[in-house]
């Protein structure tokens, strides 16, 4: 600690001018004595500053060693430094509190996540690579009748299928499951996704009763619980991915071995937030701004918009023709683009008809059906297209549909699925509005 200050700028540049001024005073005095002593202090400085620098450097990866093992209470010194290297480390400390301060917010919003998992009707099952229960909800427990799952073995005691669907289900499948328990009869849709989790991909299944569908308090519940974790997660993540960021572009980090752990750190804090940025337009629906507009001007709009391909064709029959709705014609247009890319989505690559009716009923309530002649909604699959992130494509969100129902739930109307080969068509979604 002492002799610390052999490493400061001073030393070194007091050690370089010494010597630089000696071994030009031999030169010009012929002195090979004053000469080598000059070779010599050059030497001292160089060989100061290349023990400062590692001396930096295994610091520094000491400092990287204990970020990556998430202890945050290593501190640099920074009494004995000057100039850069002293404010290097001491942000770097700054960095390793603030880290520290993440950490702590982190648990605490864990805790407060598992208590709203713990509130949600649906079954929530978390698994590893390894097929081993990483995190489950107390309700994955009620719906396959037992006091706590901490195995899949658990689940051999109702056969050979429920064990395995958990195990082989890939990422966007859905399979129903129907087996008794002392309680009764048990029917489940089971569906998966995955998701990168640090170093290791983790199997996220969620169970639903499929006996009984989703209502309006259930949904609000889906929003509630979106709406929290997408505030929670984007307020932690935001700062650590803009302060990453900022690591990285300056000098004195680039190339030390600082530089991959805060790369790391940074890639990952913004894919997390790509990722939750994807669910947030679930959660935070503005307020519906309703007023008078005509239904065939929205629709020409959408018509402009070229979400039909060429070997698809739409047609519109509006009646009246001077057809009007009172509703946030912006909300609106979501609603009916999202039916028409379903539509296109389910035509695919084949020849194909998209047809929208609109009209006004009796009672003056308006409908509109969206309608494609592409394969059917299976029924086992149309129980379920309203339930939240429920969808039967790998790179689907499963939001779609759901955030329609409660578009129109805010516009005071309703949108159903009618059964297939409804008025001639194969799938028929209607808009109601009263």
């Amino acid at each position: 600690m002492g002799c610390r200050w052999i490493y400061s700028i001073t030393v070194r540049t007091l050690l370089l001018i010494a010597g630089v001024a000696l071994i030009t005073l031999g030169i010009t005095e012929g002195k090979g004595l004053l000469m080598g002593g000059g070779l010599l202090l050059c030497a001292a400085s160089v060989f100061i500053f290349r023990k400062m620098q590692q001396q930096l450097r295994e610091k520094s990866w000491l400092m990287l060693e204990a970020i990556r093992n998430r202890d945050y209470s290593f501190r640099l010194p920074i009494s004995g430094f000057s100039g850069g290297e002293r404010v290097l480390q001491d942000t770097l400390n700054r960095f390793g509190g603030l880290m520290s301060e993440q950490k702590q917010l982190m648990e605490q919003r864990e805790r407060f996540y598992e208590q709203i998992l713990s509130s949600v009707t649906s079954g929530i099952i978390v698994l590893d690579e390894n097929m081993k229960v990483v995190q489950t909800n107390p309700a994955a427990a009620r719906l396959l009748g037992l006091p706590v799952l901490s195995t899949l073995q658990q689940l051999e005691r109702y056969g050979t299928e429920v064990s395995h669907v958990f195990r082989t289900l890939g990422a966007g499948e859905r399979y129903n499951i129907q087996f008794s328990t002392s309680k009764g009869e048990v029917q489940l849709l089971v569906r998966a996704s995955v998701m990168q989790l640090g170093e290791q991909k983790v199997r996220i299944l969620a169970l639903n009763d499929i006996r009984n569908e989703l209502d309006a308090k259930e949904l609000d519940s889906w929003i509630k619980l979106t709406r929290v974790l997408t505030h929670e997660i984007m307020n932690s993540i935001a700062p650590i991915s803009s302060l990453s960021e900022t690591f990285l572009k300056r000098r004195d980090v680039v190339g030390t071995p600082l530089y991959d752990g805060i790369r790391a750190i940074h890639e990952t804090s913004t894919g997390l937030i790509s990722f939750v940025d994807s669910y947030r337009k679930f959660s935070s629906l503005q307020k519906p701004s309703p007023e008078p507009f005509y239904l065939l001007d929205l629709l020409h709009q959408i018509e402009g918009l070229t979400l039909v391909p060429e070997n698809i064709s739409l047609t519109l029959q509006i009646e009246p023709v001077e057809l009007m709705l009172y509703a946030d014609p912006n909300l609106i247009r979501q609603v009916l683009i999202n039916l028409i890319k379903n539509a296109v989505q389910a035509i695919g690559g084949s020849k194909g008809r998209i047809h929208v009716r609109a009209y006004s009923s009796a009672d003056e309530h308006v409908f509109v059906y969206v309608s494609n002649d592409g394969p059917a909604i299976p029924e086992a699959e149309a129980e379920q297209i309203f339930v939240p992130f429920f969808t039967t494509r790998s790179e689907g969100s499963g939001i779609g549909l759901s955030l329609s129902r409660q578009i129109m739930k805010l516009s005071g109307g309703t949108i159903s699925l009618l059964r297939s080969g409804t008025n001639g068509w194969n799938t028929t979604f209607v808009l109601e509005f009263e």
